[in-house]
């Protein structure tokens, strides 16, 4: 069946990827966000509008079946420097636009998680993520309004920037010929590629996904000193460097896992397994050629 889509936060890193999916699933999808995504599809629309302020785009709300938001300050750096600001974004402005889904019926909110709210770290982006959560499920107990939440774990692809972290490692080695990596090499990661991490993001609209918390991760765990090697043969980079990370980050990012049994978060969670396409070497690989072609 066709619906129509609001995206929120479509033309950034994973909300392009998402818009896209739903686009190629037969879906009209409108794309929100303060600067129209050189990715759009000439089949999307796009409206410009900050999350902070849903009432600028009441009209588009009306008009749609479902929402995807995935406006948020994300990374952790940054979320950390500017606390207020991480909460007038990720709360307030989530909160604005809960209000607008009830009032105007939507079919279901769907919310861009991450694994970080299950655990200690993740600094203020967890704060801020963790008590999203809490409103989404008390606006269903309360008003009604369905939901899915979905929790992503580490993405990497194209369409990605500097604050993602094998972009980062890639960018860096391509430019200093060494593999730089702040913190330890024991850490852990589930990484998923975003195409795959956006086609299991459809699985949202579903039934049977109603008024439940996804995580989509990838299918192994893999040690970061392992993913450092497959990028030094890919790249014939041959120096890999790991650098302290200082308090803060160390504090912000885990180690071995984002999850605690002390956080209840997780309690009525599941994580979602799909037939994931593209596999983590190969999707490094088209990684490492894409940003090739950039620097040339």
């Amino acid at each position: 069946m066709k619906y129509n889509i609001l995206v929120i936060g479509g033309s950034g890193f994973l909300g392009s990827h998402v818009a896209d999916a739903l686009t190629n699933d037969g879906q009209k999808v409108t794309v929100i966000d303060k600067e129209k995504s050189q990715w759009l599809d000439n089949k999307q629309l796009f409206f410009k509008a900050n999350i902070e302020k849903p009432e600028t785009f009441l009209h588009l709300i009306k008009k749609s079946d479902y929402i995807f938001n995935f406006a948020a300050i994300s990374d952790l750096g940054e979320a950390n420097k500017n606390p207020i600001k991480t909460v007038e974004v990720n709360i307030l402005g989530l909160v604005k636009l809960l209000e607008f889904c009830v009032k105007f019926k939507i079919k279901k909110y769907i919310h861009a998680s991450t694994v970080y709210v299950s655990g200690d770290h993740g600094g203020f982006y967890k704060s801020s993520k963790l008590s999203a959560e809490s409103f989404v499920k008390e606006y269903f107990k309360i008003k009604k309004l369905k939901y899915c939440i979905l929790r992503y774990g580490t993405l990497y692809g194209p369409r990605s920037d500097i604050n993602n972290g094998l972009y980062k490692i890639i960018t860096n080695a391509l430019k200093k010929n060494k593999i730089i990596y702040s913190g330890s090499k024991e850490s852990i990661r589930d990484y998923i590629h975003v195409i795959d991490a956006a086609r299991a993001s459809l699985k949202g609209i579903l039934k049977e996904f109603e008024n439940k918390t996804i995580i989509i991760s990838g299918p192994e765990s893999r040690k970061i000193k392992d993913i450092l090697k497959i990028i030094s043969e890919i790249t014939g980079i041959k120096k890999i460097q790991y650098v302290k990370k200082d308090d803060v980050k160390i504090h912000s990012h885990y180690l071995k896992t984002p999850y605690n049994v002390k956080n209840l978060t997780s309690a009525f969670s599941m994580k979602y397994s799909d037939n994931y396409q593209i596999d983590l070497g190969q999707g490094i690989k088209n990684l490492v050629q894409d940003l090739k072609n950039k620097k040339n």
